[in-house]
């Protein structure tokens, strides 16, 4: 995703409420995804996740 269209949707998110039940939705789906990650050997060094992390 370009920064632009990012920054776009990080602003969309902002102004958007969520429910408790939606977040803890969105927290359990986003941790079964690094689970099946994790059983299938598709990790992250450390350096490769900073490097993840400096794009945001």
């Amino acid at each position: 995703m370009s920064p632009t269209a990012q920054a776009i949707g990080n602003q969309e998110i902002l102004k958007t409420e969520y429910s408790e039940k939606a977040a803890i939705g969105a927290l359990y789906d986003e941790l079964s995804k690094g689970i099946e990650s994790l059983k299938k050997d598709d990790v992250y060094t450390i350096d490769e996740a900073w490097a993840e992390i400096d794009k945001l």
